[in-house]
């Protein structure tokens, strides 16, 4: 949920990319699979069952290895271009990753690492510029996991993104749209979701069913101005179901998941509509005291000829006790492959979402609707490397108008965006 800048130049973007490259550091450590690629060249021609210590892997990064010891670097930036405004910096992010060799014990037959991960974007403070250096920290923690496979054992300690919602935990450098949806967007605005402090702890407890628990703070942490680290003033769990699982010939799969929330003592925040392209302020109202949320989410992917498709949702309702405010929204959207390029690019993904925000107390509220289209390119002969995003939404606000900035109304806006990584984009 960054803000957006007007910095820097394009040689700090090529400066993080060379480090090497992966989405997002909430994600990477789960869905990185097996050992690191192999190295090409005279080397590794005349020795090719040598290990090579140094090695890029496409879906991950720069990565070294020795042995049961890796460390993996990652960056990638977005920059934004629009009609009548400068252009501006969405994220600018660089992580990294360190795995330290398993265990000598086994538990139930399972062996056991610790990782530490971290993951900055300099955009959070306008590299520097605004506000405090901690801000640019969007991940900063210490797992202890399965030595082979973390989703199925991670207790992990710091700062990540708080487990309630699918959207927020998908990779930050691998979106379908320019920002996540309204409804997660804007609980922002009271500093809930994102990345927050504490304690979480996820366990596979069978092939199908995924479970996570969290005391996290729940109102913004280290990258806000003020930092907070009672991590017991939230509590919330979350339970994912495969209900079909895809396989080497079948693409087809369906997840279902369900989440609570509880968070505490809330203070001094309002609660804010804003729209999804350019973050405008809509509206708001106070919401404080202590907040109760329920999530559900839903995607299936299949195949419809040789395109893959996806079509998900994820529906929010959340009650701020002190205003007796509910605030009930969430998004649907699919995602269709018209063309695949393959690993050199040339890959073309439209997108159609529908979005709503709904605020209401006792004796007021106001509504927000979106329709947003757009599609993702990945550049030809660029590996999937670098990306062309195109983006626009038409809203339509009713309500109360101590609740809206400016009286019912409808509106446009457009953006489009260039993505380097040094990972491939991929939507499926």
């Amino acid at each position: 949920m960054s803000r957006l800048f007007p910095r820097p130049g394009w040689r700090w973007l090529v400066a993080l990319l060379c480090a090497g490259g992966a989405a997002s550091a909430q994600t990477a450590d789960s869905t990185r699979t097996g050992g690191p690629a192999g190295v090409t060249g005279a080397d590794s021609a005349r020795n090719p069952s040598r290990p090579q210590p140094f090695q890029y892997e496409k879906d991950a990064g720069f990565r070294y290895q020795r042995g049961d010891f890796s460390w993996t670097t990652w960056a990638f930036a977005e920059r934004l271009f629009s009609p009548g405004s400068r252009p501006a910096w969405r994220r600018f992010r660089q992580g990294m990753e360190v795995k330290l060799p398993a265990y000598g014990f086994n538990l139930h037959g399972q062996t056991f690492r610790t990782a530490l991960i971290y993951e900055v974007d300099f955009t959070d403070n306008n590299f520097f510029i605004d506000s405090k250096r901690f801000k640019i920290i969007e991940n900063l923690y210490l797992t202890f996991q399965d030595a082979k496979d973390p989703g199925k054992f991670r207790l992990l300690v710091g700062e990540n993104t708080h487990i309630l919602s699918r959207e927020d935990n998908l990779s930050s450098g691998n979106l379908p749209t320019i920002n996540r949806s309204l409804i997660l967007e804007q609980h922002g605005s009271t500093n809930s979701f994102g990345t927050q402090w504490g304690v979480e702890v996820q366990k596979q407890v069978s092939p199908t069913l995924f479970l996570q628990a969290a005391l996290q703070d729940n109102r913004g942490s280290l990258n806000q101005d003020t930092a907070r680290f009672q991590f017991w003033k939230s509590t919330a769990v979350k339970a994912t179901k495969t209900v079909l699982a895809a396989t080497d010939t079948n693409p087809r799969k369906l997840n279902v998941g369900l989440a609570v929330d509880y968070t505490r003592d809330i203070r001094y925040r309002r609660f804010t509509l804003a729209s999804a392209l350019n973050a405008v302020p809509l509206g708001s109202t106070p919401a404080t005291g202590n907040k109760r949320t329920f999530e559900h989410n839903a995607d299936y992917t299949n195949r419809l000829g040789k395109h893959l498709y996806t079509a998900e949702y994820e529906v929010l309702y959340s009650t701020y006790s002190d205003q007796h405010l509910g605030v009930a929204g969430g998004y649907a959207q699919l995602q269709y492959q018209v063309t695949d390029g393959g690993r050199s690019g040339g890959d073309l993904v439209p997108f159609v979402r529908y979005e709503v925000v709904q605020l209401s107390t006792r004796a007021r509220a106001a509504t927000e609707q979106a329709l947003r289209l757009g599609l993702n390119y990945n550049l030809p002969f660029t590996g999937q490397f670098v990306g062309f995003h195109l983006e626009y939404a038409h809203y339509v606000l009713r309500g109360s108008p101590d609740m809206l900035a400016s009286p019912a109304r409808a509106f446009e806006e457009f953006r489009f965006e260039l993505r380097a990584n040094a990972s491939r984009y991929l939507r499926f």
